[in-house]
C-alpha cells in the first residue's frame, strides 16, 4: 500500500476521524507481517486505493444523506415536504466531549452564507436537575474562510429547546451565530467553537456547572441560498435609509445590505429599525405563485458607521423566516412597502 495514495483519497472525501481510523485499520492489517502466520495475500495497490475510496465515499454519503433532527425542523418551521431544502445546509457533527463530569454533545449544524445554527445536548452529572427556563454557555467563536479571511464580528443567540423531562439532568441547546459583515461568509469555513461553564443568565453571573468543551467543524461549501446585488433607494416609514446594495435569501433567512446616502457618506438612521415588533407585516418574501412568506424576527440589526478606518456607512440586517422556503421560488422581497426583485 502506498500511503500517499491512501492519504489523497482520505483528503478528497474528508471522512471523520473515526471513519478514517477504522478504514486504515481494516485496509492495512493485510500488509502487516505477523510471526507464525502462513503466506498472506496482499491487496493490490490500485485495488486497495479503490476500496478505500469506496468505503469512505459510502461512509460520507451516509453522513450527507441525513435526516434533519426534528427539533431543528420544528424550529425552522419546516415540514417533511420542505425538509429536503435544508440538505445542502445541514450536516451531522456528532461530537461529544466530557469535562468535569458534564458531557456536551454537538449533534447537528445548519449553515448558510451568513448564519450558523448548532444543536447540542448537555448532560450534567447524575443527580443534577436542570429545570430552569433559560441556560447559556460562555463561548468563543472563530471562523476562517477558504480564502484565509477571518470572522471579525458577529451576532449570537441562545435558545433552550423544549424539555421532555424537565426534572432530569439533560437539556437541549441551540447556539446561533450571525455574520454582521458581508465581506465574510461562512461557506466552506473552518469553524472553531469553545464553550465554558453553564449559566442561567446572559451576563454569565449565575454559574450552574463547570467545564470546557472545544469543537472544530468545516462547514458545507454549497450555498443553499441566492445572493443578488442591488442598487435602489430604500426608505423605512418615510425616512431615507440610503441605497439597497444586496439581498440574500436562503431556506432559513433573509439578509439585506444597505449603504448610506451619497455614496455611503451620509449616516444611516437607526431609529426606524429599532424597538419595533411589526417585522412580519413589514418584511416578507414573495413567491412566483404570488404567495407571501413573512420573516419571523430579526437575527441582528447592525449598522457600521463611517469612521477613519470605515470608509462608508453600511448596514446589514438579518432575519429568520417563518417557514423553510425554496430560494429558487422567491421572485422578490418586500421591505416596508417597497418591492425589490431577486434578480442580479
Amino acid at each position: 500500500m502506498v500511503y500517499e495514495d491512501l492519504s489523497r483519497v482520505i483528503d478528497q472525501v474528508k471522512p471523520t476521524r473515526e471513519q478514517e481510523n477504522a478504514m486504515l485499520a481494516g485496509l492495512l492489517k493485510e500488509e502487516r507481517k505477523e510471526p507464525n502466520m502462513g503466506t498472506g495475500r496482499k491487496l493490490p495497490r490500485l485495488a486497495a486505493v479503490g476500496l478505500a475510496a469506496a468505503i469512505v465515499v459510502t461512509a460520507c454519503a451516509a453522513t450527507v444523506v441525513m435526516k434533519l433532527d426534528q427539533r431543528l425542523l420544528r424550529y425552522f418551521g419546516g415540514t417533511p415536504k420542505t425538509e429536503g431544502l435544508l440538505t445542502p445546509a445541514a450536516m451531522v457533527v456528532d461530537k461529544k466531549k466530557t469535562s468535569e463530569g458534564t458531557a456536551l454533545h454537538l449533534q447537528q449544524v445548519v449553515a448558510d452564507r451568513y448564519s450558523v445554527v448548532a444543536l447540542m445536548e448537555l448532560t450534567a452529572p447524575e443527580g443534577t436537575v436542570l429545570d430552569g427556563e433559560y441556560y447559556v454557555l460562555d463561548y468563543d467563536v472563530e471562523a476562517t474562510a477558504p480564502d484565509g479571511s477571518c470572522l471579525d464580528s458577529f451576532g449570537f443567540g441562545w435558545r433552550c429547546l423544549e424539555d421532555e423531562d424537565p426534572l432530569d439532568n439533560r437539556i437541549s441547546l441551540m447556539f446561533k451565530i450571525h455574520c454582521i459583515n458581508n465581506d465574510f461568509n461562512f461557506l466552506g469555513s473552518k469553524l472553531s467553537l469553545a464553550f465554558e461553564g453553564l449559566y442561567s443568565d446572559n451576563l454569565r453571573k449565575e454559574p450552574i456547572l463547570s467545564g470546557k468543551w472545544k469543537y472544530a467543524v468545516t462547514l458545507p461549501n454549497e450555498d443553499p441560498g441566492i445572493y443578488v446585488t442591488a442598487e435602489a433607494s430604500i426608505t423605512v416609514d418615510g425616512t431615507p435609509m440610503g441605497t439597497l446594495r444586496s439581498l440574500y435569501v436562503s431556506p432559513i433567512s433573509l439578509v439585506w445590505g444597505v449603504e448610506g446616502g451619497e455614496g455611503g457618506t451620509e449616516p444611516i438612521p437607526l431609529e426606524p429599525l429599532h424597538e419595533r415588533e411589526d417585522w412580519p407585516e413589514q418584511v416578507y418574501l414573495i413567491t412566483a405563485a404570488g404567495e407571501t412568506v413573512p420573516v419571523r424576527d430579526f437575527n441582528c440589526l447592525h449598522t457600521q458607521h463611517k469612521t477613519d478606518i470605515q470608509d462608508k456607512e453600511r448596514g446589514y440586517y438579518s432575519f429568520s423566516l417563518a417557514e423553510i422556503v425554496d430560494p429558487a421560488e422567491i421572485v422578490s422581497v418586500s421591505i416596508f412597502g417597497q418591492v425589490f426583485e431577486m434578480a442580479g
